[in-house]
């Protein structure tokens, strides 16, 4: 069954094999949670599980920086992806990073899981009061831009007008919840 969990031990042996795909195909897209996520795994996890736990609280975060919750995406005990649920945004996410970023380890690509994980995702978002949440990404993410799409068709929102920002576009999705 796919879901939605917060980091947790129990997933450690498949996020490591994660990591190691992350490391090989690195992405020009790779959000900051996974770049956590390698970073932990070249230390030791239990800072990371600490960190993420501090950032759901707003605790010690960095200044323009918001609150925000870390899920993994699993299924039948294995990790699939990480989804990153900001509690509210700043100007600056409003025009680029948004509600949620996600990421999905490589070789679950092009399997439907990504655009199942944001539809979990937006339900997490309903939960913390978030009526409407952006999504956003680089206009050359055409994957992304895809599944953006695919899940605004699906549960209703807008396609914004595009951020254009030190030469790169961003798109930019409001998703119902």
């Amino acid at each position: 069954m796919l879901q939605l969990v917060k980091p947790n031990r129990e997933y450690l042996p498949s996020v490591l094999e994660a990591i190691e795909e992350y490391k090989m195909l690195p992405s020009r897209f790779a959000i900051s949670a996974v770049k956590q996520m390698v970073k932990a795994s070249e230390n030791n996890f239990i800072d990371y599980f600490m960190a993420v736990e501090k950032a759901e609280l707003g605790i010690g975060i960095k200044l323009g920086y918001v609150p925000d919750t870390i899920y993994w995406l699993v299924e039948d005990g294995k990790y699939i992806g990480t989804f990153d649920l900001r509690h509210r945004l700043t100007s600056s996410l409003k025009e680029i990073g948004g509600h949620i970023a996600y990421q999905i380890r490589p070789s679950k690509l092009r399997k439907g899981y990504c655009s199942k994980g944001l539809e979990l995702c937006l339900e997490k978002a309903r939960e913390i009061g978030i009526k409407q949440a952006l999504v956003t990404c680089n206009a050359q993410n055409i994957a992304s831009y895809g599944v953006m799409c695919k899940v605004m068709n699906k549960v209703g929102g807008y396609e914004d007008e595009p951020i254009q920002k030190d030469d790169l576009t961003e798109k930019r999705v409001w998703l119902n919840t």
